[in-house]
């Protein structure tokens, strides 16, 4: 059972940080390849909060691209599993164009056939998604489910403990270097509800509403946003 071997290294990391006040050595890359690992798939593990699109995330390799493209487009599986507050489980993408049009299209060309989102909650806290990406059709049936949701389980408190202490702007160590490539966006956002006079989540579909429409990636446009180069305007 996977969630049984994972949870030695869950428990271990939770056992240092609690009992020597030291930060935990399991970092949230490393929480993402154990994943990979242990599932044989690719994994992503995107970190979100009301307001906060994005704040961090970890990728085994091939799966940075496909957590790039929810983030660009807003849309996907994961964006739903977090919104939703439950597993989505995509046995055959190429069946979900009208679900996802955009993203399913563009999934396509990264080689994404199945995806199993899972939100990292503990009762009322919702802190992100836990995604596997199969390059072909993938069914699962109940055993293998309640392996990946209990593996989900594990991953939320592991989370949860390296983040003990903390606020959202202010990451624990372990998350910390997962949340740089996202700065500059969130540093955008603060610039364009200033400028629009508008919240959060607002400021960010204008953005993605700007990149898609360049042709560009969230990045470059907040980074544009940021060196004054570009100003949005109500």
């Amino acid at each position: 059972m996977i969630a049984a071997e994972f949870e030695t290294a869950f428990e271990r990391a939770v056992r240092v940080q609690i009992g020597t006040g030291e930060p935990p050595w399991l970092s949230l890359p490393q929480l993402c390849a154990t994943c990979a690992e242990l599932t044989s798939l690719r994994a992503g593990i995107v970190l979100m909060a009301s307001g906060h699109p994005q704040i961090a995330m970890a990728a085994s390799d091939g799966a940075s691209a496909v957590e790039d493209l929810q983030f660009k487009l807003g849309e996907g599986p994961s964006v739903d599993a977090y919104v939703e507050g439950h597993p989505v489980l995509v046995q055959d993408l190429f069946a979900e164009t009208s679900r996802w049009t955009r993203f399913v299209t563009e999934a396509r060309a990264l080689g994404v056939r199945a995806v199993f989102a899972f939100p990292l909650q503990m009762g009322a806290i919702r802190t992100g998604v836990l995604s596997l990406y199969a390059d072909r059709a993938n069914s699962v049936d109940d055993e293998q489910l309640r392996d990946l949701a209990k593996l989900a389980s594990l991953v939320t408190g592991a989370v949860l403990a390296m983040q003990s202490g903390m606020t959202l702007d202010q990451l624990g160590w372990s998350l910390a270097n997962a949340a740089e490539h996202r700065s500059v966006v969130h540093q955008a956002i603060g610039m364009i509800t200033i400028q629009l006079e508008c919240s959060a989540p607002d400021a960010f579909v204008r953005m993605q509403a700007r990149a898609f429409s360049d042709g560009t990636e969230m990045e470059e446009v907040a980074r544009l946003v940021v060196n004054r180069i570009l100003r949005f305007e109500p």
